[in-house]
């Protein structure tokens, strides 16, 4: 890490930098790559996915007046879970601090909101049972979506499809075990019994 830590500094001279995923959480493997954010003084935004000692950065560069203006939260909320390298002007706790308020700020989805949601579920796999291109698609596209979902219906926040099924995996592993067999198998049964839990869970939070 010393390494990639040196060339971000070398490259960028960051004010702050923050590292999320993987290499924050202790959950890297031999192919993780390296998720990380710096805070320029100034310059432009870029994206840098170079090679560091055989370690793929996924390195976003901003400069710091583009995250004190108008900017929209909701894609940096991966920092809050992530770790505050340093932190060279106060920048860095001013953008986690922002990003926190408009977490707690988010309202939980509506009991209407809920219901559209599960019925979208259950319209995807009627559909997706056609048997052909447009139905595996709509297949996949159930599964994807209804992680999401399942967040919603829970009360949690969904953070994308690590953190989460990692959460759902802890905190309710008769789902986890549900969608799992739901993703793993080309199975109407088993996608039946996924969204079937779902309107369960709608049912019981009503």
């Amino acid at each position: 890490m010393e390494d990639i830590l040196a060339y971000i500094e070398e490259t960028y001279a960051p004010v702050a930098l923050f590292v999320y995923g993987s290499r924050a959480d202790g959950s890297n493997g031999p192919d993780s790559d390296f998720d990380a954010l710096a805070l320029a003084a100034d310059g432009t935004a870029r994206h840098d996915m170079s090679f560091v000692g055989g370690v793929q950065l996924d390195l976003f560069v901003h400069p710091v007046r583009d995250l004190q203006g108008s900017f929209d939260p909701a894609e940096f909320l991966r920092l809050l879970d992530g770790k505050l390298v340093w932190d060279r002007d106060g920048s860095g706790k001013a953008l986690l601090d922002r990003l926190a308020a408009y977490r707690d700020s988010l309202p939980a989805k509506t009991p209407e909101e809920n219901r559209t949601q599960v019925a979208w579920c259950r319209k995807m796999l009627q559909r997706a049972g056609r048997g052909d291109a447009e139905g595996f698609f709509r297949w996949h596209w159930l599964l994807a979506d209804s992680l999401e979902i399942c967040c919603d219906l829970y009360g949690r926040l969904y953070q994308g499809p690590k953190k989460s099924l990692r959460w759902l995996e802890t905190a309710h592993p008769e789902a986890y075990a549900l969608y799992t067999e739901a993703l793993s198998r080309l199975d109407a049964a088993a996608l039946e019994r996924w969204v079937a839990h779902l309107e369960a869970l709608l049912t019981h939070s009503e």
